[in-house]
């Protein structure tokens, strides 16, 4: 049961946790009872006394948890192993400053949690890290948890599939010669948000849609897209593309991988695209049966042509090597007309190829990302390479914004801002071409930390896009 945050803190009991460790103060604010499915925001307040150098945070959350940032105060925050924490390289000005960050409880899970946390900093020239004592939260169940839980599964001439699941027809050659792609979508849950399809397809290929359930159909490089800003209400339908070869790639496997993404209460899922060996061209609707004997464990979500498949431009190779598709990645960067046509690998090369030696530093192995808003955001990016620089490269090039650094498709990538209007992020890339010598500064966006084109985030927030 999902329910407001300020409904929510009304009931719950917030326990003020104050540790003392030679003149650093930490300060937790945690409730101790919460619903399952709910979501609760976590406040430390830290007195750093005369501590100015290296400082983390960290908490340790259950199996099923998950964070988010709030404000970290300068910090960079992460979230991986289960693991909250919150660094900076250099402790903010402040004596006192405050972080918060939202931590969301599973819909399935109720009973006594443990969550450890603890701060590490430097006192006198040696690393120090201090153990905040545990804190027990209670997660109290509901009968929707157990709903949840409470699904069928599905039998459609031989295959198996869930509730909400996507299957693909393994590729075939039609009377006229043409690669045929279907893909049956299963939604017996109702889901009516934001969705998507999205295939990589092999090199030397083009796609064009056939059946598109009235989504927004592009094709970028390998990687194509079914959108919808509301998903088909249709408990099942079959979306249709073909493959037309525009170059010759010899040694090829001819590959296709995809995922379908959903919105669901508020939150994306991301499920694997099994490819099957079955007759979608048609559906049959009454052979979708319920079946809720238990399934088999998933095999390989993808399948290679076999050995007596071939077509045009491809081969079959057993030991499954294909291109790392690095170049091929579209991460739709800004790219909404078609009179933007640099590329991302232009854009991310830009200003890098004559780095002055003392504008690079090393920085200690650690895990860099901006700090995470919910719903849909945009930044600026300004810079993107493999070498990391400092603040002094920016100062150079007369940008005096705070820079965030997060590393995507390996590559460092620099950014400003955060709007939740894509209008006032395209007026912020704009003021940076003019005050600036970054003349191909370009909006990215986000939607919950993660990037994704701005076109997605457009239809996602429902937001016109400007030049």
């Amino acid at each position: 049961m999902i329910k407001s945050l300020a409904v929510a803190f009304n009931f719950l009991v917030i326990l003020i946790l104050s540790n003392i460790f030679g003149g650093v103060s930490v300060t937790q604010n945690i409730p101790e009872e919460v619903d399952a499915g709910d979501q609760f925001t976590v406040s430390v307040t830290i007195d750093k006394s005369n501590i100015g150098a290296f400082g983390r945070y960290q908490m340790e959350l259950p199996n099923g948890f998950e964070a988010k940032a709030k404000e970290s105060n300068g910090g960079s925050f992460n979230f991986s192993d289960q693991k909250v924490r919150i660094q900076w390289l250099t402790l903010p000005y402040d004596d006192r400053f405050t972080i918060t960050f939202d931590v969301i409880v599973p819909a399935t899970v109720s009973g006594d949690f443990q969550l450890r946390s603890s701060f590490a900093f430097i006192k006198d020239n040696s690393p120090t890290v201090e153990e905040i004592p545990a804190h027990t939260i209670t997660v109290k169940g509901s009968e929707s948890a157990e709903d949840l839980t409470a699904t069928n599964t599905y039998n459609y001439k031989g295959v198996r599939m869930k509730e909400i699941d996507c299957i693909r027809q393994k590729p075939y050659l039609n009377q006229n010669d043409e690669i045929i792609v279907n893909l049956l979508v299963v939604n017996k849950v109702g889901i009516n948000q934001f969705g998507k399809i999205q295939e990589q397809i092999p090199r030397g290929y083009k796609a064009i849609s056939l059946r598109s359930k009235n989504a927004m159909f592009t094709n970028n490089g390998r990687i194509l897209k079914f959108m919808w800003m509301q998903f088909p209400s249709d408990e099942h339908f079959v979306v249709t593309y073909k493959l037309i070869q525009t170059e010759e790639i010899p040694n090829q496997a001819f590959l296709i991988k995809g995922e379908m993404t959903y919105t669901r209460n508020g939150r994306n899922h991301v499920i694997d695209i099994a490819e099957r060996q079955i007759d979608l061209e048609e559906f049959a609707e009454e052979d979708l049966v319920v079946d809720n004997t238990p399934m088999p464990e998933d095999d390989e979500k993808t399948d290679l042509l076999d050995a007596g498949d071939r077509f045009a431009g491809t081969d079959y190779t057993a030991d499954n090597q294909t291109g790392t598709g690095t170049d091929d990645q579209q991460t739709g960067d800004e790219t909404y007309t078609d009179n933007q046509t640099q590329t991302q690998q232009d854009q991310q090369t830009t200003g890098y190829t004559q780095d002055d030696e003392n504008e690079t530093q090393t920085y200690r192995e650690t895990n860099y990302a901006i700090a995470v808003s919910k719903g849909i955001t945009y930044r600026v990016q300004v810079a993107a390479g493999h070498k990391l620089v400092n603040e002094a490269y920016f100062r150079r090039r007369k940008l005096k914004e705070n820079v965030q650094i997060e590393i995507h498709q390996g590559w460092h990538k620099y950014t400003v801002g955060s709007h939740h209007v894509y209008k006032k992020a395209r007026d912020h890339r704009n003021m940076i071409w003019e005050t600036t010598p970054i003349n191909d500064a370009f909006v990215c966006a986000y939607n919950n930390g993660q990037r994704i084109t701005v076109q997605e985030a457009l239809m996602i927030a429902n937001q016109k896009w400007y030049k």
